[in-house]
């Protein structure tokens, strides 16, 4: 599951992966994102090693899996290698695992909760380790709510006897963020300041100038300066430090209010222009998997470089310098491997189709229950990332590589025998 992290010689690297490596450090809060990935990760490489992170998020991967196969069928060591083994040489599964991002945990969460909510095999010390991880894989973006709420629903449907033992992540999950978030800024909230980035993408869209023109003569608003040059891209309008944000005098935490406030009218009086761009937004998401936007190395010497050579010993900041991405060598060399990784995807995609019918033929319930949640959980994430802040194409291949488990897991079909699969509400 870190091929990819071997070959590059280091683990991979994103610009925002200082942030959570900066996370633990004291009075080192991030208005945007959770505090729960970077202290996690500290328990993993203690200031010594960033590897120790990318080998546990690779074990835990392969547990999920390997649970998720004994849920829906009998596993052996040899299938799970193999299965271990198509995802991480055909998909982008792998580049994940070896990315220091929480990204790769969107699917862990899908998986997590598919567990709980369909395995009869769990025994009690394994479902609170369960619930813990996939409560700590919810908490780490909060993308991942969305994508949690939706994979409950199929719970709801298939499985609602088994219900209670599902939510019980999202549940920890939301008291750990309700907790940091009242601990970090005294709010009561999981995302005080959320609405700064639903301003973004509504702005690029094309929904917020009309309510700037109509509420501005009797409002005060920042945005009130900037209503005739809106930036019609959403991370210009986010990241631009001569934009909206950051010359408000109170920065981001400052124009979340205005924000909120702006947003709500915009939903308010326009509806269904701003339900047909998120629509737009989250097609558009569906399609873009790639591994263009995670491995690129830019603004790595800006800000991971930095922390590593404040926090970590010399020899790893040596091992960094080394690294094929830093040193902008490895991008050329990976269009192949994205170009495999997206027909796979796809291919995983139309087997799973026929898996499905095979499932719905025989009223084989876990297996309609992982392929409609795999499904569901894909599209929550295209509407969450793309829909609600902009499509990239890490946003997408972060989770794509889940569609192709269904045929691995489930091929050649075979219904599972017991009671598990005989009624809805076991």
């Amino acid at each position: 599951m870190i091929w990819p992290a071997l070959w590059n010689g280091y683990p991979l690297l994103y610009t925002d992966t200082h942030v959570f490596i900066n996370q633990p450090t004291p009075g080192h809060f991030n208005w945007d994102k959770p505090f729960i990935y970077g202290p996690w990760m500290l328990l993993s490489h203690a200031w010594y090693s960033l590897w120790g992170t990318v080998l546990v998020q690779g074990v835990l991967l392969s547990q999920l899996v390997w649970l998720a196969q004994q849920t829906v069928g009998s596993v052996t060591p040899l299938r799970h290698l193999l299965v271990c083994l198509v995802l991480s040489l055909l998909t982008g599964a792998s580049w994940f695992v070896s990315l220091l991002m929480p990204d790769i945990f969107s699917g862990m969460a899908l998986l997590s909760i598919f567990i709980l909510g369909f395995s009869n095999r769990l025994t009690r010390a394994m479902t609170v380790w369960v619930s813990l991880l996939g409560a700590f894989a919810i908490a780490v973006h909060l993308s991942h709510l969305v994508i949690t709420a939706a994979c409950l629903l199929v719970v709801l449907v298939l499985r609602w006897r088994r219900f209670g033992y599902a939510v019980l992540p999202l549940v920890i999950a939301l008291v750990a963020l309700l907790g940091t978030t009242m601990y970090m800024f005294n709010k009561v909230s999981v995302s005080p300041f959320g609405s700064v980035f639903m301003l973004a993408r509504m702005s690029a869209d094309g929904n917020v100038k009309s309510i700037l023109e109509k509420y501005c003569p009797e409002k005060s608003w920042h945005l009130c300066t900037w209503k005739d040059r809106l930036a019609k891209d959403s991370d210009d309008f986010m990241w631009d430090a001569s934009g909206p944000v950051w010359t408000h005098p109170g920065g981001p935490i400052g124009l979340a209010p205005e924000a909120s406030e702006i947003v709500a009218l915009a939903v308010r009086t326009r509806p269904w222009q701003v339900l047909w761009s998120a629509t737009q937004n989250t097609v558009t998401q569906l399609t873009m998997v790639k591994l263009v936007d995670t491995i690129q190395p830019n603004g790595l010497d800006q800000t991971v470089v930095k922390s590593v050579e404040k926090f970590f010993p010399s020899a790893e900041l040596e091992r960094y310098k080394n690294a094929k991405q830093v040193q902008g060598t490895m991008l050329e060399r990976v269009s192949f491997v994205s170009a495999v990784g997206t027909a796979t995807v796809l291919l995983g995609f139309l087997l799973s189709i026929y898996v499905l019918m095979q499932a719905w033929r025989r009223r084989d319930w876990t297996a309609l229950a992982l392929i409609a949640m795999i499904w569901i959980g894909v599209l929550a994430n295209a509407f969450a990332t793309g829909g609600l802040s902009k499509p990239h194409y890490r946003y997408q291949t972060r989770i794509a590589w889940l569609l192709v488990l269904p045929p691995l897991l489930l091929w050649p079909y075979k219904k599972k025998s017991g009671p598990a699969i005989q009624s809805r509400s076991n």
